[in-house]
């Protein structure tokens, strides 16, 4: 890796998105830092075993840069899909905490290495376009993070520093199939629901995770970005219901979508 080459770093890089993100920029000439808490290997890329949640270990890895940052990608996060009602708090910390808390933290601490006229681009969800039921967790953690990058963009913008969300819809990564941990307990309004929202969000049925990764990179290489970029398909769906036809009626096709018929 040479010097003359611009820095990137890629945050949940191991795989999915965060993966196929590294890829793509290493292709594009960048000197490509991959940081995931899981160990991976991926040529032209170098790796690096850190946990977002690591506040000691972020603050020294982003004071260490003897460059300059070109582009910061955050799309580390994990998925959960769990009623209310039935909401364990530890469940409610451990989601929040890596899907905005350190996230937000992560981001403030890198501020000092980003080049000025660089990129900052956090993956959001199309679950912070429209609330998906049984995923509130999930939802208001990606919602609340987009609030975040909305203050951030205006705030950074006296450097030049380029701020964006991406909304991936489905992607076939397995996300959706992990953090399903509700156990039935014979409540009829709420199980089998549960059991028609977990069905429905197949990841299989997915765009591929590299689409995701063209919008991502080109977003980095635009000069005046929008905030807001689509990925795939029921994304842009899910904005276009809520832009065209107003927010409740946009819950309610949600809500349809997932078997729910009552009005919500």
């Amino acid at each position: 890796m040479t010097s003359a080459k611009p820095v990137a770093v890629v945050v949940g890089a191991a795989g999915g998105i965060g993966l196929e993100t590294c890829r793509k920029l290493a292709s594009l000439g960048y000197d490509v830092r991959g940081i995931d808490r899981k160990p991976f290997q991926l040529g032209g890329v170098e790796s690096v075993l850190l946990d977002m949640g690591d506040r000691d270990g972020v603050k020294r890895y982003a004071a260490g840069f003897s460059r300059e940052i070109s582009a910061l990608v955050v799309s580390a996060a994990v998925h959960s899909t769990h009623p209310v009602e039935y909401l364990p708090d530890g469940l409610v910390d451990s989601v929040l905490s890596v899907n905005l808390i350190d996230h937000i933290k992560l981001v403030r601490d890198f501020l000092p290495a980003m080049a000025d006229g660089g990129s900052i681009i956090g993956v959001s969800s199309i679950a912070a376009c429209i609330g998906v039921p049984m995923s509130s967790l999930y939802s208001a953690s990606k919602s609340g993070l987009e609030g975040f990058y909305e203050s951030l963009r205006t705030e950074i913008s006296y450097r030049g520093i380029r701020v964006s969300v991406v909304h991936p819809g489905n992607v076939n990564t397995g996300f959706n199939e992990t953090g399903n941990t509700y156990e039935p307990v014979g409540n009829p309004g709420v199980d089998g629901h549960y059991r028609d929202v977990v069905s429905g969000i197949d990841s299989s049925l997915g765009i591929p995770p590299e689409k995701v990764a063209d919008v991502i990179t080109g977003v980095i290489q635009k000069k005046n970005p929008r905030f807001c970029y689509l990925a795939g398909m029921n994304a842009r769906k899910a904005n276009w219901a809520k832009k065209l036809l107003g927010r409740d009626l946009a819950i309610m096709l949600m809500a349809r979508f997932f078997g729910y018929r009552g009005k919500p």
